[in-house]
C-alpha cells in the first residue's frame, strides 16, 4: 500500500477541487436551482464548468473536478465520459443540446473531442438522476457542452472576440484558438477555430509511443434574437490528423466530420413556448496499425476505413400552467455506421466488419413541474423505440482454418435475424425541499433503459472494435440483447452556513440486463479468436449488477481573499448474478484545493488523491493499480482587462503513477511494455496567453 499516497486521498475525502461554477444562462439546465457562493458553486443540481479556463487539450478531462465523473483516456483527445460507474453511451453528451454521430467504432471521436477546450464556453453535469426532456438515453447520466459564439450587443452592433494559445513543455503541446463575432442586439454571426498539436507525451518511465496529436476545428454561426423568437444556425468541421491510441489496437490517421445544426424557440403566448433542433453530420475515418507506432509484420498490418453518419430533430411546447410547469416533446435520431477493415500489403484481405449498420431511436415525453415556497417537484415520463438492423457481412484474403472458421462466422451472421427494435418506458421522479433559505434535501428516483449499442449487437467477427473498452480482448456481438434497465435512487443535501458550503450526495443503482462481455459459448468463434489473441473471446451478454457510492462537493472561506474547496467520489460497482466486479470503474478519488485571488490575480495549489483500486473484473483481465497522491498548482494573471496570462505545473514532485481508467498499452515501439497500463505524464510545465476585444 502505498501510504503517501492513501493519507492524500483520505485527506482529501473532505475537500473538492477549484470547480469554477456559475449558474447556467439558458437551456433546460437552467431550471435546476444550486447553492450559489461567490461565483462558484457546490451544486445538489447541476454543476457549470467554465471549460474555456482550463489548460487542458481533452475537454473530457475536466470531468476529474466534477464530483462523481471521471474520464476514460485512450488517448489524447479519446477521452470517454464516466459518472457514478457508468460510462460511453451510457452517457448523454450533447454540444449545443445536439448529440453527435460517432464514426468510429472504437470511439476514437468521442463526443467530447468535438469541442477543444478554448473554444468551449462551459461544461453543465446533471448531478443525480438527469430529467427526461434532457435526452432520450440518459441512464448514465447527462452532459451538455456549449461552444463560445459570443454574445449579442446591449446597444450598437460591434465586433468582439479573443486570440489565445497555450503551451505544454512535455510533448510540445500547443493549443491555439480564436474567435471573430459582430452582433447587434438582435443578429449575431460568428466564427471559431481551434488548433491543438503534440508529440508524444513524456512519463517519469519514459516516452508514451505514440501519444502525438493534432486537431482542428472550425465553426461558423449565425443568430438571432427577436422580441418572440430566437434562432441559431452553424456548421462546422472537424479534422483530426496522425493522433495516437495507444490503449486501442490501432491509431487515427484521420477523423473528417463536417457538421450542421439548427435551434429556435418560439413564444406564442404569454404562456407557450416552443422549441425546435436539427442537427447532422457525416465521418469518414482512417484507422491503422503501422503508421504512428511500431508496425508488426507486413501480413499483420491493418488498416481500417471506418464511416457515420446520421440526424436528429426534436420538438417540445412549455406550457406555463397557474401554479405548474409542463412540457410536452417529440424526437428522432437515426445513425448509420459502415467499417471496412483491408491490409495495404495484400490486396486480397478484406473484411466487411460493419455492413450498413443503423441504429434509430424515436420517443416522446411529457415532465410536469411544481415549484412552490417549500419544496419543487417534477414527474416525467418518456417512450421509447429503438430500431437496429445490419447488412450481410463478408470476409476474403484469409486461408486454411482461420478463413474457413472467418467465413462461417460470416454465414451465421447473415442467417440470422438481423432487423431489431426494442420498446420501453423510462420514468423520473425528482423532489427538492427547502428547509430554509441556505438548506435543502433533494430525492430523486429513476427508471431508465438503454438499447444495445451497434458494437455490441453486430460485432459478427471476434475484434477489439467495442466503443473504447480497450481491455484488449476480442469480442463478438449478441443479436438476442436486452435492453438495460437502471433504477436508481439518489439522495442529496445541500447547506450553506456561514463561510462553508457543502452538498453531498448517495446513490444506488439497481442495473437489470447490464451489457458487458462474458466467456462465450461459440466454439467457432473462441478457436478464431484464440488463433488471432491466444485467448477464448469475449460475447456482449445481459447480466445483473449494482454500483452505489457517495460524491460530494465543498467549500470553506477562510478569509476574504482565501478558500478551499473539494471534491470527493466513491463508486462500487459489481455483478450481482455472480461473484465479480464491474470493469473499469474509478476508485475513491478526491482532491484539496486551496486559492487566494482578487480582481487581477488567483493563485491555486491543490492535492489529487487517489485510492487502490483492486475491486477489479475477473471477465477482463482488469489489472489492479495502486494508490497514489499528485500535487498541482496554477496562477492567472489579468495586467489588463483584457490579457489574461496562465502558468501551471501538474505532478509538481514527478510522481510515478497509473490512472486506473487509463487504457493498457498495445502498441510496440513504446517505453511502457505492451500490456501494461498506461503511466501518467511526468511533471508537466505549461503557460498560457488570452486576449479579448
Amino acid at each position: 500500500m502505498n501510504y503517501s499516497a492513501s493519507a492524500a486521498s483520505m485527506a482529501a475525502l473532505l475537500l473538492s477541487a477549484a470547480v469554477g461554477a456559475q449558474q447556467p444562462e439558458s437551456g433546460a439546465e437552467s431550471e435546476v436551482d444550486e447553492v450559489v457562493v461567490v461565483g462558484r458553486s457546490v451544486s445538489t443540481g447541476l454543476v457549470q464548468i467554465e471549460v474555456d479556463r482550463e489548460m487542458l487539450v481533452d475537454t473530457a478531462t475536466i470531468l476529474k473536478d466534477i464530483p462523481g465523473a471521471n474520464v476514460n483516456a485512450n488517448g489524447p483527445v479519446t477521452g470517454i465520459a464516466q459518472y457514478r460507474g457508468m460510462y460511453g453511451d451510457r452517457v448523454s453528451v450533447v454540444i449545443d443540446h445536439l448529440g453527435v454521430v460517432s464514426g468510429g467504432p472504437n470511439a476514437m471521436d468521442t463526443p467530447m473531442s468535438y469541442a477543444s477546450p478554448l473554444i468551449t464556453e462551459d461544461l453543465d453535469v446533471t448531478r443525480g438522476v438527469a430529467s427526461v426532456s434532457l435526452a432520450p438515453e440518459s441512464v448514465g447520466g447527462h452532459m451538455a457542452l456549449r461552444l463560445s459564439r459570443g454574445a449579442f450587443s446591449q446597444a450598437d452592433a460591434k465586433w468582439s472576440g479573443f486570440a489565445g494559445t497555450r503551451y505544454s513543455g512535455n510533448g510540445n503541446v500547443s493549443t491555439s484558438a480564436g474567435r471573430l463575432t459582430y452582433a447587434s442586439t438582435t443578429h449575431k454571426v460568428s466564427l471559431i477555430a481551434a488548433v491543438d498539436d503534440g508529440d508524444d507525451i513524456t512519463t517519469p518511465v519514459g516516452v508514451m509511443r505514440p501519444s502525438r496529436l493534432h486537431r482542428e476545428r472550425a465553426d461558423l454561426s449565425y443568430a438571432f434574437a427577436g422580441n418572440s423568437v430566437d434562432l441559431q444556425l452553424y456548421v462546422g468541421r472537424l479534422d483530426t490528423d496522425d493522433t495516437g491510441t495507444p490503449a486501442l489496437p490501432m491509431d487515427i490517421r484521420f477523423i473528417k466530420t463536417d457538421l450542421a445544426g439548427a435551434e429556435g424557440s418560439v413564444e406564442i403566448t404569454d404562456g407557450i413556448s416552443l422549441n425546435l433542433r436539427a442537427g447532422w453530420n457525416d465521418v469518414e475515418h482512417l484507422m491503422d496499425n503501422f503508421g504512428l507506432r511500431q508496425a508488426p509484420m507486413p501480413m499483420a498490418q491493418r488498416q481500417n476505413f471506418a464511416t457515420g453518419a446520421g440526424g436528429q430533430v426534436s420538438a417540445d411546447a412549455d406550457f406555463e400552467l397557474a401554479t405548474s410547469r409542463l412540457r410536452i416533446g417529440i424526437d428522432t435520431s437515426t445513425a448509420n455506421h459502415e467499417a471496412t477493415i483491408t491490409n495495404p500489403n495484400n490486396a486480397m484481405f478484406r473484411v466487411d466488419n460493419f455492413v450498413d449498420v443503423t441504429r434509430d431511436v424515436t420517443s416522446a415525453f411529457i415532465e410536469w413541474q411544481r415549484d412552490t415556497s417549500r419544496g419543487d417537484l417534477e414527474l416525467g415520463f418518456r417512450v421509447k423505440r429503438v430500431d437496429a438492423n445490419a447488412g450481410e457481412v463478408s470476409a476474403s484474403g484469409m486461408m486454411g482454418p482461420m478463413g474457413t472458421n472467418v467465413d462461417l462466422l460470416a454465414d451465421d451472421f447473415n442467417a440470422a435475424n438481423r432487423d431489431l427494435n426494442w420498446d420501453s418506458v423510462d420514468a423520473v421522479v425528482k423532489y427538492r425541499l427547502r428547509m430554509s433559505d441556505d438548506s435543502e434535501w433533494r430525492v430523486e428516483l429513476g427508471s431508465k433503459t438503454r438499447a444495445p449499442s451497434y458494437q455490441e449487437l453486430y460485432l459478427w467477427l471476434p475484434l477489439q472494435a467495442t466503443g473504447g473498452l480497450a481491455d484488449g480482448r476480442n469480442y463478438i456481438g449478441g443479436l438476442d440483447l436486452d435492453a438495460e434497465r437502471s433504477n436508481e435512487i439518489t439522495v442529496g443535501y445541500g447547506q450553506e452556513a456561514g463561510r462553508v458550503t457543502i452538498s453531498p450526495q448517495v446513490f444506488y443503482r439497481q442495473v437489470n440486463g447490464y451489457i458487458q462481455g462474458v466467456p462465450s459459448t461459440n466454439m467457432v468463434a473462441n478457436m478464431v479468436s484464440q488463433m488471432m489473441s491466444g485467448k477464448p473471446a469475449l460475447e456482449f451478454a445481459n447480466v445483473d449488477a449494482e454500483i452505489y457510492g457517495i460524491d460530494l462537493a465543498f467549500k470553506v472561506e477562510l478569509a476574504d481573499q482565501w478558500y478551499i474547496d473539494g471534491i470527493a467520489t466513491y463508486a462500487r460497482g459489481r455483478r450481482t448474478d455472480v461473484s465479480d466486479n464491474l470493469y473499469r470503474l474509478a476508485p475513491l478519488n478526491a482532491s484539496l484545493g486551496l486559492t487566494w485571488e482578487n480582481d487581477l490575480l488567483s493563485v491555486m495549489t491543490e492535492i489529487v488523491g487517489y485510492a487502490r483500486q483492486d475491486k477489479v473484473s475477473a471477465f477482463n483481465d482488469e489489472q489492479a493499480t495502486a494508490g497514489y497522491g499528485l500535487v498541482n498548482a496554477a496562477l492567472v494573471w489579468y495586467p489588463t482587462e483584457a490579457l489574461r496570462l496562465e502558468a501551471r505545473v501538474d505532478n509538481l514532485f514527478d510522481k510515478t503513477y497509473q490512472d486506473h481508467v487509463a487504457g493498457i498499452n498495445r502498441a510496440n515501439g513504446s517505453d511502457i511494455p505492451v500490456g501494461e497500463r498506461l503511466y501518467g505524464a511526468e511533471r508537466t510545465l505549461s503557460a498560457g496567453v488570452i486576449f479579448n476585444f
